[in-house]
């Protein structure tokens, strides 16, 4: 009877001091998190740590995840919960100083009207953020996707950089052609996005108050003009540049050497004067091999560049190549297919003599680099020499800048400047945050699916074709008819035998993708097998091993020692 008394006072005890915890001590802990992902894309880097630091005042986002839409998949469902935990992520950094909102918005409420009226995407069910701070105009992230889930951290960062700095960045503005009418569209959006400052072909220095400077055709501008560009970028101005071999907007332009190549050579590229790029693949028809569609397959999609791109139309670009020895880092951020070749102007097609290899069209260009000036311009004392860090962005065409090529490729084009020029201008803080390396998990497993499903395609195209082909004479045969009651069923002999193909060929069809799927199927199981059996196997261990530790250690009853 004591010893019953004796163990419901302590279990008494435990229970109230645990309760104790929860209510005072647990609140006073940190929080404490732990990211396991191989590229901890479930934290937030160091560079968001540093923006966030930055915040002067509270910000407040609201996020709408509509749950209900049946448009809306189940990957998008799961794609909305790691973005609510990355901004749960933010909101915790923050420390007070930014006030998340998570909204549900259900159809026809006034929830999904405010949505509407900020602008947020409702093809698929909302999967949009507002941001807004005091004084200033709101923000907005229109719609969220799966693809661009590199891009989300950098994505929430932009809208709080937006925030911060609603002054629209300076940028400079200098070309060395007579674009007129061509470029005038673009200029257009440009002055809609940025504190847009055209210079004279002449200038020289570039003005301070420019940090950023779009150079459109430089083998026209003047040495004194290079130069000033060459210390432009040496003192930590950033450089969006568009060269071409063969420019659609002056073709009677031929390409002239100058000290511009010296400047490429500087910074550690080369690109080719007398050829331009011919591409079977991206070429945008058999008559125009170089005219080129690029993909989102030809786009480097780890790079702020092409955010939100689909396409890029380019026309007789050339080509950029890194040079041996070179101290900066090239990134290519544009590309051609490997069904490309380099050629003279006016080359006809059947010389193109693909190299199996990718031509690289636009490139990120960072790192440290010397002058392409080392003895100075006109008697003059020699300016800076090097720099630790550049940053550069070299385009290969200038006619992507016209509207005749990027009509082609709606928003396009002009998508892929305001980006670049965006990101160039952008503060450090942000301009410091990369997209994160997304690594696909078991990359075995999916390169095995990618070749499962070419090698079934393979395979089933000619049973694919025999059964669209029975399918149709099935169709002459046995037209759809008007009827009046009921009908008589036709039972021909050709009806009857296309009908047997009409069942044998679709078994034939699931057998083969049964017996080519079988092994991956196997795969697939034995990783579930993998991923899930460990941590009942691991609870079952500590049971028991807890069971065997309160054997060993009751106390024997004071009955067993007689």
């Amino acid at each position: 009877m004591r010893s019953a008394l004796r163990t419901g006072m302590t279990l008494s005890v435990i229970l109230l001091l645990f309760l104790a915890f929860n209510l005072v001590w647990v609140v006073k802990l940190p929080d404490l998190r732990w990211d396991f992902s191989q590229q901890k894309n479930n934290s937030l880097s160091p560079a968001v740590m540093q923006l966030l630091a930055t915040l002067d005042s509270p910000l407040d986002f609201y996020y709408f995840n509509a749950s209900k839409p049946a448009l809306k998949s189940n990957t998008l469902k799961q794609y909305g919960k790691r973005v609510e935990a990355k901004l749960k992520a933010f909101e915790q950094a923050a420390r007070g100083r930014i006030n998340l909102h998570i909204i549900d918005p259900a159809p026809f409420s006034e929830d999904a009207y405010k949505a509407g009226l900020y602008g947020l995407d409702d093809q698929q069910g909302f999967l949009g953020l507002i941001g807004t701070r005091d004084g200033h105009a709101a923000q907005r992230i229109e719609s969220f996707r799966p693809d661009r889930e590199h891009l989300l951290e950098y994505e929430i960062s932009h809208l709080i950089s937006q925030l911060l700095h609603p002054t629209p960045p300076v940028i400079g503005l200098l070309s060395g052609l007579p674009a007129g009418e061509l470029i005038e569209p673009l200029v257009q959006e440009l002055r809609g996005h940025f504190d847009l400052i055209e210079l004279e072909a002449s200038a020289h220095p570039i003005p301070a108050r420019i940090k950023t400077l779009m150079l459109v055709h430089p083998r026209m501008l003047s040495e004194q003009t290079l130069y000033a560009v060459d210390q432009f970028v040496l003192g930590g101005g950033k450089l969006l540049m568009f060269i071409d071999p063969l420019s659609d907007m002056d073709p009677e332009t031929p390409p002239t050497a100058s000290r511009l190549d010296g400047l490429l050579v500087a910074w550690g590229i080369h690109m080719q004067s007398d050829k331009i790029l011919l591409d079977r693949t991206y070429a945008s028809s058999e008559h125009e091999p170089g005219l080129l569609t690029l993909p989102r397959e030809a786009m480097n999609e780890s790079d702020v560049s092409t955010w939100k791109l689909e396409s890029v139309t380019v026309s007789n670009s050339g080509a950029l190549l890194p040079l041996d020895n070179s101290r900066t880092t090239f990134t290519p951020l544009l590309q051609s297919s490997k069904q490309s070749a380099l050629l003279e102007p006016g080359a006809p097609d059947s010389e193109i003599v693909p190299q199996g290899e990718h031509h690289v069209i636009a490139a990120r260009i960072e790192g440290a680099a010397y002058s392409a000036f080392p003895d100075g311009i006109d008697g003059r004392p020699p300016g800076l020499q090097k720099a630790a860090q550049i940053h550069v962005v070299v385009v290969a065409d200038t006619d992507v800048l016209s509207e005749e090529i990027s009509s082609s490729a709606p928003h396009g084009n002009s998508l892929f400047v305001l980006n670049t020029l965006d990101n160039l201008a952008a503060p450090s803080v942000l301009a410091d945050i990369r997209p994160r390396v997304m690594t696909r998990s078991l990359q075995t497993l999916a390169n095995l699916r990618e070749t499962t499903a070419h090698a079934y395609q393979t395979r089933a195209n000619d049973l694919e074709r025999r059964l669209a082909q029975t399918e149709k004479e099935w169709q002459r045969l046995n037209p759809e008819a008007t009827a009046l009651g009921t009908e008589v069923v036709d039972t021909n002999t050709q009806l009857q035998a296309l009908n047997k193909e009409r069942l044998r060929l679709p078994m034939e069809l699931h057998a083969l993708r049964m017996e080519a799927y079988a092994p991956l199927h196997r795969l697939e199981r034995k990783v579930k097998w993998l991923v899930i059996a460990p941590m009942p196997a691991l609870l079952c261990l500590l049971a028991a091993g807890l069971f065997r530790w309160q054997r060993r250690h009751r106390p024997i009853p004071a009955t067993a020692l007689y």
